[in-house]
């Protein structure tokens, strides 16, 4: 590994980090300020969207990302499809059921999710690691990267390891496939909205799918990203800047 490639990766671990400290603090200060119970989430979520969006006009990753692309092409929309159809799947047969304190603050929140989580880990950190490591490698290391992010959850959580464990190797999964799209596409907006509705209907929706389906899923997440990424996976250089739309 180079000198530019561990910086690069110290770099994303801090990013990362900081998500969390931001976290942290959020939780601790709701209470200080009268927030309290659900509500703390969402306080949290609304300061790590201004984490987010300070790295990004920091780093002037805005137009690069594609935050500002209103199109892409038809490709790119049909390598949509298979993401939409995944969070559709946990809602299937029954639907969703809703849950305090509504429909329309849980939207709020998990749009606030898949905002913050999408610019920092497919963008700010893909953006980074894809300088000094090749495509498959900078997907691979950002979809590692945004799986071990939530080992959050055993500080903000009670659910058991083995849980947080699992919810860790589906969500590096699910990176892969979303940071393939992102480094294929460049149009990080339809990622953040996909990301809000796939946490929607997973947490809302009542389809009991056991832990094989679950597993299945991961699979086809990476062959997705696989599918996507076809074009450099026999390729090993660095690319030294993002290309769009390649």
């Amino acid at each position: 590994m180079s000198e530019r490639q561990g910086r690069d990766i110290l770099f994303a671990v801090a990013v990362h980090g900081g998500r969390f400290v931001v976290i942290m603090l959020g939780l601790w200060l709701a209470p200080l300020i009268g927030i309290t119970g659900w509500y703390m989430g969402l306080f949290a979520n609304a300061l790590c969207c201004i984490y987010a969006a300070v790295l990004v006009t920091r780093l002037r990753l805005w137009k690069r990302i594609g935050m500002l692309a209103p199109w892409r092409g038809w490709l790119a929309v049909a390598a949509l499809i298979p993401l939409t159809a995944e969070a559709l799947f946990w809602m299937l047969p029954p639907g969703l059921v809703e849950q305090p304190p509504g429909f329309g603050l849980w939207a709020l929140t998990l749009l606030m999710v898949g905002f913050n989580e999408e610019l920092i880990s497919r963008g700010v950190v893909l953006d980074r690691l894809s300088r000094s490591f090749s495509p498959v490698l900078a997907v691979t290391l950002t979809a590692a990267l945004f799986g071990l992010q939530h080992l959050s959850l055993f500080a903000t959580s009670d659910r058991g390891a083995l849980d947080i464990l699992g919810n860790i190797v589906v969500s590096a999964a699910t990176g892969f496939a979303l940071a393939a799209f992102q480094y294929r596409f460049a149009w990080i907006w339809p990622l953040i909205l996909m990301h809000g509705f796939a946490d929607f209907t997973v947490i809302l929706g009542t389809a009991q799918h056991g832990d094989a389906v679950i597993a299945v899923t991961a699979v086809l997440f990476v062959l997705f990203g696989l599918v996507v990424l076809r074009r450099h996976l026999r390729r090993t250089s660095a690319r030294p800047q993002p290309v769009i739309g390649r």
